[in-house]
């Protein structure tokens, strides 16, 4: 997929530098950057997440058991019944 980002200037000549030092293309190390990026997120926040941190007391556990609830299918419907 093609799109267009807008990059500071700085940032833009840091990242074609380190591309060419690891003889890959730019749009290769950003790929791969955006990936490690992605990937470390979801390790350091797992589920807990700006919500669940900003609740005094709710543990890691807690934070998960309603993650995955808000996250199962069945929560993402809405049941008429329950509005009549």
């Amino acid at each position: 997929m093609k799109t267009t980002l807008n990059v500071r200037d700085d940032l833009f000549r840091r990242a074609k530098a380190q591309a060419a030092l690891r003889g890959i293309s730019l749009g290769r190390f950003l790929e791969e950057s955006l990936e490690r990026m992605l990937q470390d997120n979801s390790k350091e926040q797992g589920y807990w997440s700006e919500w669940a941190q900003a609740q005094p007391g709710l543990s890691r556990e807690a934070a998960k058991s309603l993650d995955d609830v808000f996250m199962d299918e069945d929560f993402r419907k809405i049941d008429p019944e329950m509005w009549s």
